[in-house]
């Protein structure tokens, strides 16, 4: 009887966690609502995504973690169809050594369609349980990813045991907007954290000489992204090699039941409800900018 009362304690608190996790807002904060989102959306997502950030903030967060040469073995975490690859693939660094990791297949499928991708060997897989080895990265990287990880300190000490003493992980994503109208919105579609979050995170998770520059697009100046980048120690507290992190017992997949998946629909309805909003926005603003770029 004891046994039976301790094991549907543990189901009814399993299944209250997934139920406040459903019924949260961040709307894409979540595996499953950010695979509900991608399945859609991945075939559109070179075509627009230009609009909502540039090269130019993606090469900022690059220099800061020194991401460049021949040899430098490099995993892209939510690297999504290749945009932030194909520019570390443009700093000399052989596609061979480069490693694609994303949740979605949609767009793993769509990076596959790009032949300067063909190299690059590209895994479907979780940023916050990585399938591989300890010690086998120089650089991790991710842009415009954090967002989608329920657990951001996680994700980040999987990224810590996976990189070589001294390596280094750069994470570039969007700030919390300042306006309260805009915040709002964007927090119902997305987690969109302040910069002490971001450290926090990187802190927590046992990174060392955290540092951070702030990214934005040319066309909106004061609309301002991050890059953040900390390394894993090169020696330990006795002078030697630091032990690599342990690694973190295999992450449960998410089952909600049918009250946490209503909750997760209705989450997702409002996420989508705010991308609406504030998509054709972002578009009309950065289409503006182009435009007279080209006129000029």
């Amino acid at each position: 009887g004891l046994q039976f009362a301790r094991a549907a304690h543990a189901l009814v608190g399993r299944s209250g966690e997934s139920m406040m996790q459903a019924a949260k807002l961040e709307g894409l904060c979540n595996e499953t609502t950010a695979r509900w989102f991608y399945a859609w959306y991945s075939p559109f997502y070179d075509r627009l995504q230009k609009y909502f950030s540039s090269p130019h903030m993606r090469e900022k967060g690059l220099d800061l973690a020194d991401v460049r040469g021949r040899d430098l073995r490099v995993l892209d975490v939510g690297a999504g169809t290749g945009t932030l690859t194909l520019q570390i693939l443009g700093r000399g660094v052989e596609p061979a050594n480069v490693v694609m990791l994303d949740q979605s297949t949609g767009m793993l499928e769509q990076a596959k369609r790009k032949p300067q991708l063909a190299a690059v060997r590209k895994v479907l897989g979780d940023a916050q349980d990585l399938p591989f080895a300890d010690e086998s990265f120089d650089r991790v990287t991710s842009s415009g990813a954090i967002y989608y990880w329920p657990e951001p300190v996680r994700a980040m000490r999987e990224q810590l045991r996976v990189l070589k003493p001294g390596g280094r992980a750069l994470a570039i994503g969007t700030l919390q907007p300042s306006a309260l109208g805009i915040r709002v919105l964007a927090q119902t579609f997305n987690r969109f954290p302040t910069e002490e979050q971001y450290l926090q995170w990187f802190r927590d998770a046992g990174f060392t000489d955290v540092r951070t520059v702030n990214v934005a697009n040319p066309w909106n100046e004061a609309q301002f992204a991050i890059a953040v980048v900390g390394t894993r120690p090169a020696a330990g507290a006795d002078g030697g090699a630091p032990r690599a992190p342990a690694r973190i017992g295999a992450r449960a997949r998410e089952s909600p039941g049918p009250l946490g998946l209503a909750l997760l629909a209705v989450r997702y309805v409002l996420a989508m409800a705010a991308f609406a909003l504030i998509g054709p926005i972002q578009i009309l603003v950065a289409s503006r900018h182009f435009k007279k770029v080209r006129a000029e």
